[in-house]
């Protein structure tokens, strides 16, 4: 006799925006990987290999990038409907695509389907203004959970939650963000990387910024303290995305300069690349200003 191991369906979305005329804006190849998505989906295999739902669970993780997937609700409901529990992120939501983002979670409540959001609109609103934005309320008003901060240390508890039917409203941890070294590395699969132009995939390699720049809503969000990922850290994050012949990353770090480990990561890859002979590439945003 064999134990049935039940399944929990966790689908993890990055949503896209809309355009003037009302449509999803979408490529074939979409320009810049999320690293959001790819973080939370590598926090996620992390929470399956600890079992953190239980021995006789078995936690299924969906990652999907709307801006080179389209979207179908139903197929989405289908996936939580097809296993014994589950819940849909949004992920990595910013200002700009929280009215697709609230769509799309409103197609999934109509079905019983959990949903909750997270990302910069809704760690931003939170941080900065003293009531609820207006389009953050609406979301819970449907039922929606919010999660403001950073996913670290926390995802499992969400998890355990879910499965439990006990959502709550509200996860807010922006007064306490995690730190990096030795955190779960973002990765994605394969599969959805090759929906990049150019197969590129992301790396954050610190989080943060001691400045106040008044244009910048990064201290709003990831705080004024940097954090930063170790050599070792990065060294695995490459090695990982080598393994499924994912060569391209692109460092989505704002202050990669002032990274305190910027030295002995950047003669880590050297020494990938030049002492083992490993072929990767990375691309890095520079603020000359």
């Amino acid at each position: 006799m064999t134990n049935h191991k039940r399944r929990f369906s966790l689908v993890l979305i990055k949503p896209s925006h809309y355009d003037d005329d009302g449509y999803v804006i979408q490529w074939l190849r979409s320009a810049i990987p999320s690293n959001s998505l790819a973080v939370l989906y590598g926090l996620a295999l992390e929470c399956a290999e600890h079992k953190v739902l239980g021995n006789d669970v078995e936690l299924e993780i969906h990652a999907f990038d709307e801006t080179n997937t389209r979207i179908r609700p139903k197929h989405v409901a289908s996936l939580i409907e097809g296993a014994d529990a589950g819940m849909v992120m949004l992920v990595g939501v910013q200002s700009n695509q929280f009215p697709r983002a609230l769509d799309i979670a409103a197609s999934l409540r109509r079905r019983g389907i959990i949903v909750a959001i997270g990302g910069f609109h809704v760690s931003g609103t939170i941080a900065m203004l003293s009531e609820l934005d207006p389009d953050v309320r609406r979301a819970q008003e449907m039922g929606v959970s919010l999660f403001a901060g950073e996913a670290e240390g926390r995802l499992e508890e969400v998890l355990r939650d879910a499965a439990n039917n006990q959502l709550k409203p509200l996860y807010n941890f922006m007064n306490d963000l995690p730190n990096l070294e030795g955190a779960a590395m973002p990765l994605l699969p394969a599969e959805r990387i090759l929906r990049t132009a150019g197969a590129n995939t992301s790396l954050d390699a610190g989080r943060g910024c001691p400045y106040q720049c008044s244009f910048c809503t990064i201290i709003n969000v990831q705080g004024r303290k940097s954090r930063y990922r170790s050599a070792d850290d990065c060294e695995r994050i490459v090695r990982a995305n080598l393994a499924q012949d994912i060569h391209r990353f692109f460092i989505t770090d704002d202050n990669f300069a002032r990274n305190k480990n910027w030295e002995a990561i950047l003669d880590r890859m050297i020494q990938l690349r030049e002492g083992e002979g490993l072929q990767f590439n990375f691309i890095i945003q520079v603020d000359t200003l």
